[in-house]
């Protein structure tokens, strides 16, 4: 199976290099990216973050029309644990796809290099991306660069597990395929589909991706230590955008789902791991400059014995835009939950058992095309075991300014 593996990587890369020597286009170059500062007060302590993402392509477009190309992302972000989340930041093992590469104690690092073939029969990736899970998730809407109800990037509370997008395989190498957009036509016109493997969820050895290892309290209140490993990791998505007129003005609906399975290889005789499956689907409505949407995830965090019930969570906001131009403002209120049952009511590791309530409410300004400032407050809510310390709670006031280039 590895030697397939390498061997179905390896050719589609050799063709979309082999396609770029019959390029009738000459190679465009384009760069992109975004930044963020947020500061605030976390119950009375200053605390800051800071985020910075950039991404080169180069394309070009063959003479049968077919446009290839190769894209590098890198990212700085001191905030951001060391790999993806089975479950929540706080509420499942430390598993899953790698952010990137690095070393562990670097909050730099190369996060996505991937080259791409699209044309009439659709898009094929081959390498480090997000999964089309990510790609194509829907969740609920923010007006914020990083400082989120859910699926954080700056948390500046430190208490912040809610997590919706279906990501577990993070920046694994990969190969994707989505078909053209709009394929099936008809009634079903904005469809977009999707799927991805992932052959190994790390994959660029020593200490470059976060470690394998693992752990869990099992009910019996006994801590096991468990090298564990996912593989064979299977996801399909679909996105569907529908534009319904209501007099001189359009609701656009847009709604997205996603599943995830990986296969789980013990390296010991215990069997606390197990398959990995999630689950998201979310929805977005969008009126005038109203955008009303929210979204659920279920996930067995990768354990054997909790079934289907080891995370869940949901997100639901509401957001308005007088526009995007320099004077604009927007305005949002957002709420989410996550209940993490990995192993019950057991006191012994808090990480392993949390229930998390956050609620938002922000206001941004735009002083140019893609720049603005902003100020937000949050109140987050963590429950755990009182032999592990009690309930948690946190009020954050919070500024952000943004730039996307």
């Amino acid at each position: 199976m590895t030697s397939l593996r390498t061997v179905m990587l390896g050719v589609s890369a050799a063709a979309l290099t082999a396609g770029a020597a019959l390029a009738a286009d000459p190679v465009e170059i384009d760069v992109k990216g975004e930044a963020s500062v947020a500061a605030g007060l976390v119950d009375g302590d200053a605390k800051a973050d800071a985020n910075a993402e950039v991404s080169v392509k180069g394309s070009t477009v063959l003479d049968n029309g077919i446009e290839v190309g190769a894209v590098v992302s890198g990212r700085l972000d001191g905030d951001q644990p060391g790999q993806m989340f089975s479950g929540g930041r706080y509420s499942s093992l430390l598993s899953g796809g790698p952010r990137g590469i690095a070393p562990t104690d670097s909050d730099a690092y190369l996060q996505g290099a991937y080259a791409y073939a699209r044309g009439s029969f659709g898009q094929v990736i081959v390498g480090r991306d997000q999964g089309v899970a990510r790609l194509l998730g829907v969740t609920s809407p923010t007006i914020f660069s990083s400082v989120n109800v859910n699926n954080w990037q700056t948390d500046l509370s430190g208490l912040n597990d809610i997590h919706t997008l279906n990501d577990f395989t993070g920046y694994s190498t990969k190969m994707t395929y989505m078909p053209p957009a709009n394929f099936l036509g008809g009634v079903l016109g904005g469809l977009q589909l999707g799927v991805s493997y992932s052959p190994v969820l790390r994959n660029c050895g020593d200490l470059l991706c976060a470690p394998e290892a693992g752990f869990v309290v099992s009910p019996e209140g006994i801590m096991l230590t468990e090298t564990s490993k996912w593989d064979d990791a299977i996801e399909a998505a679909m996105y569907y955008e529908k534009g319904i007129g209501l007099g001189t003005d359009r609701l656009f609906v847009g709604v997205g789902a996603s599943f995830i399975h990986a296969d789980e290889d013990t390296r010991t005789v215990s069997s606390v791991f197990g398959d990995y499956e999630a689950y998201s689907v979310g929805l977005n409505l969008a009126y005038r400059g109203i955008t009303l949407g929210g979204s659920v995830k279920s996930t067995n965090a990768g354990l054997a014995t909790f079934g289907d019930d080891g995370y869940l969570a949901f997100d639901a906001g509401v957001t308005y835009r007088t526009g995007e131009d320099a004077g604009d403002v927007a305005f949002m209120i957002g709420v989410g939950q996550s209940e993490a049952n990995v192993i019950g009511a057991n006191p012994i590791d808090p990480t392993l058992f949390r229930d998390t309530r956050s609620a938002q409410a922000g206001v941004t300004y735009v002083l140019g095309r893609g720049i603005s400032v902003g100020a937000a407050a949050q109140y987050v809510e963590s429950k755990k075991p009182v032999a592990a310390g009690g309930p948690e709670e946190a009020t954050t006031v919070v500024i952000e300014s943004s730039i996307k280039f």
